[in-house]
């Protein structure tokens, strides 16, 4: 009896769902944002010999508490940040100064903020 009426139930419920819709608050500028940073990589000074390169500019990422409530600043999250600007300028690598942790800074309790230089980096030619 129980197989008769899960037999009989299976296509009303498929059928019910045919007219279902799916909304997302995603869109492809949101997608392509926030893959951004991972085009970019974080390299040291001393491998900056072995590549062709080009110097795009400065850029600074800051990760920032703005109320007591919120949480503190991270390190990852200020680096993301300047993987991120290094993106917009067009570039592909990022070679960082320096990170320094600031407190009572204008609009944060806290705030890391990580400078650096966006470079283009060029394929080596086979």
């Amino acid at each position: 009896m129980n197989r008769i009426l899960a037999t009989l139930a299976l296509p009303l419920l498929l059928a019910s769902c045919s007219n279902y819709s799916f909304h997302t608050n995603l869109d492809k500028e949101n997608f392509t944002e926030y893959f951004k940073p991972g085009t970019v990589t974080v390299v040291d000074k001393a491998e900056l010999e072995q590549l062709d390169y080009q110097v795009l500019g400065t850029v600074e990422g800051t990760s920032c508490q703005e109320q007591a409530n919120q949480a503190v600043p991270v390190l990852g999250d200020a680096r993301t940040d300047a993987r991120r600007r290094t993106a917009d300028l067009g570039g592909n690598a990022l070679v960082l100064s320096q990170c320094l942790e600031l407190q009572q800074t204008p609009g944060c309790l806290a705030s890391i903020t990580c400078y650096g230089q966006a470079m283009l980096v060029r394929e080596p030619q086979q």
